[in-house]
């Protein structure tokens, strides 16, 4: 049998990444002490838009399958009672960021059109104008039209460098040319094969060979937004491609480089990060963003500071086969006005974690989750069940609760 227990932090290997709740305007001192040392810092915060976003996750293993269920929760309200309330936000982010930053690090601020100009001015006074690299045009072709103006279709990412050696990579980011006549370039194929486009300037002949990289200006239109169905969906509001934020890293950043994201929502930046081999440290002031982060990343090497769930009448069913050596995860006994009538108790489950508490402290050793690749969640464990001494679940709402196994009496 296992009861709840309050944990104050989770950690998976050597804990030397971070993903933390927490307010940037009561920093932490785990960001606190990162100063300096991170080279990259982006930001994605509200865009002061006077909405309260939703969310979907998807219920149990049919919803993980096909979809559906997906209920809703409240995810973050982008209300502000005006302007100068959101700029003090916006410019303790931007003072944070800049104070993380290591002299050869780079910032972006990624905001749409409402915000984007008063933005601009307020990086200018913290970084410098000196240090202002570019104004990046994310277009995409998302949502509804407007007929009474030229409909908003793109984002704004200013980039800034801390000091005048900052790093800066674009072959890292190569396009393919690819092939075909481009405006009144004439085509032709050299000694070797090779097809090219050429012009004649000044007597010179220039050629562009199609199996040669081109690279990206300022205007990017080859990346789409996400779609209903898309895979990476994770059904927070507000979700960036994976594409986008490789993009942006890849310039910038070396393996074993710290990339700092303080409003990381879904975890679009730390899971970009990751896969590039960088170091990473995620910060969000909603437990559910924390929650659903941690699900995505297949980070092996992780600290997690997040309060837990809330308590309530909620109870974890497991099973132990001392004979067999097996430990089975039967879910949990829950209710939540959001989820489907027909509940099953592993169903609530979306993911699940063993280890050990000690101090407070949770040391995971396993993990299972669901996903959309895998949305069968793996039950039975053939080990000694006494050696599952504690677990960590996360419902099918993001709730994440930490449970010690009793003695027996």
């Amino acid at each position: 049998m296992f009861e709840q227990v309050n944990i104050n932090r989770e950690v998976i290997g050597a804990g030397e990444n971070l993903l933390i709740c927490g307010n940037v305007m009561a920093l932490p001192q785990e960001i606190r002490d990162l100063a300096g040392k991170a080279q990259c810092v982006y930001l994605d915060p509200p865009f002061m838009t006077g909405e309260k976003f939703m969310r979907r996750r998807p219920y149990g293993e049919q919803g993980w399958r096909t979809g559906t269920p997906a209920p809703r929760y409240p995810a973050y309200e982008d209300r502000y009672t005006g302007e100068k309330e959101y700029l003090r936000l916006l410019r303790r982010l931007v003072g944070v960021a800049k104070d993380l930053l290591a002299d050869t690090g780079v910032f972006y601020l990624h905001l749409d059109w409402r915000m984007a100009a008063p933005a601009r001015i307020m990086c200018d006074k913290v970084f410098g104008k000196t240090r202002y690299l570019n104004e990046i045009i994310w277009a995409y072709e998302s949502g509804g039209r407007s007929r009474r103006y030229f409909s908003r279709k793109h984002d704004v990412i200013l980039l800034y460098a801390k000091g005048p050696k900052y790093g800066f990579d674009l072959t890292r980011v190569p396009l393919p040319r690819g092939e075909g006549r481009r405006n009144h370039m004439a085509r032709g194929r050299d000694e070797q094969g090779r097809m090219f486009s050429s012009i004649v300037s000044h007597g010179k002949e220039y050629r562009y060979f199609d199996d040669e990289p081109i690279y990206p200006g300022d205007v990017w239109t080859d990346i789409s937004h996400l779609q209903q169905r898309d895979p990476e969906r994770t059904g927070y509001a507000t979700q960036k491609p994976l594409k986008l934020l490789e993009r942006l890293l890849l310039p910038v950043t070396r393996e074993g480089d710290l990339v700092v994201d303080l409003c990381c929502g879904s975890g679009t930046t730390l899971e970009a990060a990751d896969r590039l081999g960088c170091r990473f440290a995620g910060m969000d002031v909603n437990p559910e963003a924390v929650s659903i982060t941690l699900n995505r990343l297949k980070s092996s090497n992780l600290t997690v500071l997040c309060p837990g769930g809330k308590g309530g009448k909620v109870r974890l069913l497991t099973e132990d086969d001392t004979e067999g050596g097996r430990f089975r995860m039967n879910g949990l006994e829950m209710e939540n006005p959001a989820f489907p009538a027909k509940q099953s108790a592993l169903d609530n489950v979306e993911s699940w974690e063993t280890g050990r508490i000690e101090d407070g402290v949770f040391y995971a050793d396993q993990r299972f989750r669901r996903s959309f690749r895998y949305p069968e969640l793996t039950q039975e464990l053939k080990l000694d069940p006494a050696s599952v001494t504690a677990v960590v679940t996360t419902d099918a709402a993001g709730i994440r609760r930490a449970w010690k196994r009793c003695p027996e009496e």
